[in-house]
């Protein structure tokens, strides 16, 4: 076994399985067992470190190749289209708002009796400071939803229209089709 931060071989893992993710098209799988194998590692006993390997490559296919993976579970990593982008964005904004609140009730939830002035400053100061974040953030969620909504009824209204558009189309080669 290598010490932590010591090369395991010529190409780091993350590369090699980087290689792997850039000719899979939207919907393909990288397997764990596949990842295992070019890295010579076992899918279940090395699950962590092929884990580890996997997402820092997906990272980089994520920044350069404009692609996103998602873990299917027991299986692998599926590459997303790229409509669930945005779904896998409003994820991490959730986990990130759940965090705010974690943090928060850390720093209002203390005994801040016997604390020294300063100490006691600072902790008031970083309330205060997650307050204002957790109401950016909801005031950012209302806008989105907002924006979502109203994206969402023009993608409506759009489809609506170009389905009437063709059915006055085919109405109008009826009507051009028929005698006079």
């Amino acid at each position: 076994m290598n010490a932590p931060f010591e090369p395991v071989g010529e190409v780091a893992r993350w590369r090699m399985v980087y290689d792997m993710l850039k000719p899979l098209a939207v919907d393909d799988v990288i397997t764990y067992e596949d990842a295992a194998d070019v890295l010579s590692l076992d899918a279940e006993k090395d699950r962590p470190v092929l884990q580890s390997a996997i997402r820092r490559a997906a990272r980089t296919f994520e920044t350069v190749d404009k692609h996103a993976l998602v873990a299917v579970p027991n299986v692998g990593y599926r590459v997303v289209r790229a409509d669930e982008h945005v779904v896998l964005a409003r994820g991490q904004q959730r986990r990130a708002s759940h965090a705010l609140q974690r943090g928060h009730s850390k720093v209002v939830n203390v005994d801040l009796r016997g604390l020294p002035p300063e100490v006691r400053q600072l902790t008031e100061a970083t309330a205060r400071a997650f307050s204002m974040q957790m109401d950016f953030n909801r005031r950012f969620d209302v806008r989105q939803q907002r924006l979502e909504s109203v994206v969402s009824e023009v993608s409506e209204r759009t489809n609506r229209s170009e389905a009437e558009i063709a059915g006055l189309k085919a109405r109008l080669a009826r009507i051009e089709g028929e005698p006079g």
